[in-house]
């Protein structure tokens, strides 16, 4: 018995209080509504700040890069049709009719940005992993604050809560007013009560399957905390050449993708190459697995090739409360891309989480 089936218990009662998102990109409503924080700045409460999901993905406004002090800034160029994040030495441009992202040197991404309103709204955990931000789900009395993170953050959530609580009550109250609702504070017992159908029990599908999808560089911390759970990593080149890595991830039954980073076909199937000699010969096992980092489609190639192509249906990160609400709008097989897996403490109740809701976690297989 693995050392977290213990906490299964537990959290069957916290799955009580997972709600299914609502479709409504930036706007708010009693399961789709969230303050924004930057650092240890709570912005405004309103449309154009609000984050929402869409298609799995969390999305944050282009307000969080105006004037705040994350070190990342917000240009728009209408005429172009072109959203574009940076930094000093950075930049992250998002095509919003093409719908793809795209640096300088013209490397594609795994992302698009989504315009509503007139404001542009950016993929969370792409831009946290491009410009090396954090992001953060603080418990309030009212709505979640999505809260980005630079190394310019002093407080810690829990001071940081605790530092804002006023600014929430004022922000929450300001809403409401606008909004047509009527406020309602947990701590006031003279405020109006609102009742909410019990949410639902978020469960997995019969036979429904779940992909984590890790960075290679990452397994060393990951792999303990995995135990006898299967996931896939995604290795490039360099790490493909690491035969104890190699050995361990297949031992353990583990999916090894490729990252293919060549701009070409012809690139692409040299790396394929590399990459297959290096499995065969470190662990005697077949390279069937790829994720595309270039930028071309090698559909045909990887075909030809007898590989498929790793692809991720929605990212992970955050708490594992949201990632299940996020999950649990999906009734068929899921990827989800969870990169490098900074907080393991986090990872561990996600595990449980998808563990306690009957998902089957596996690693990804040529027939997948």
């Amino acid at each position: 018995m693995r050392n977290r089936l213990y906490r299964l218990g537990v959290l069957a009662l916290s799955l009580l209080v997972v709600v299914s998102l609502v479709a409504g990109p930036g706007r708010a409503s009693s399961s789709s509504a969230y303050f924004t924080a930057v650092n240890d700045q709570l912005l405004d409460l309103n449309d154009e700040t609000m984050p929402f999901y869409s298609s799995g993905v969390l999305y944050v406004s282009s307000r969080l890069f105006e004037g705040t002090d994350l070190g990342v800034s917000y240009s728009r160029n209408t005429s172009l049709g072109l959203a574009t994040l940076y930094s000093r030495s950075q930049d992250l441009h998002f095509d919003l009719a093409g719908q793809i992202a795209y640096d300088k040197q013209n490397n594609l991404y795994t992302g698009y940005a989504i315009e509503r309103g007139g404001v542009v709204f950016f993929p969370l955990n792409l831009v946290c992993r491009y410009f090396g931000l954090n992001w953060s789900s603080i418990e309030t009395d009212y709505f979640p604050v999505i809260r980005v993170k630079s190394e310019n953050a002093v407080l810690s959530d829990s001071s940081f809560a605790g530092a804002a609580s006023t600014l929430i009550d004022i922000r929450y109250n300001e809403y409401t007013r606008a909004s047509g609702r009527l406020p309602v504070n947990p701590n006031n017992p003279n405020s109006p009560a609102i009742t909410t159908p019990d949410p639902p029990v978020v469960q997995a599908a019969e036979g429904q399957k779940i992909y984590l999808l890790f960075d290679g560089g990452a397994a060393g911390e990951v792999l303990p905390v995995l135990e006898d759970t299967q996931a896939t990593f995604l290795l490039s080149e360099e790490q493909m050449a690491d035969g104890d890595l190699l050995r361990g991830l297949v031992a353990g039954g583990h999916g090894v993708a490729l990252r293919l980073r060549g701009e070409t076909a012809e690139e692409a199937e040299e790396e394929l190459r590399r990459g297959r000699e290096a499995l065969w010969q470190a662990a005697c096992c077949r390279l069937e697995l790829a994720w595309n980092d270039g930028g071309e489609d090698l559909t045909e190639l990887l075909e030809v090739q007898g590989c498929v192509e790793v692809r991720a249906d929605l990212e992970g990160g955050g708490d594992a409360d949201g990632l299940l609400r996020t999950v649990g709008r999906y009734r068929e097989d899921v990827a989800v891309y969870m990169g490098e897996a900074d907080d393991l403490a986090a990872l561990e109740d996600t595990l449980t989480a998808l563990e306690g809701a009957r998902y089957r976690l596996s690693a990804w297989r040529l027939t997948a």
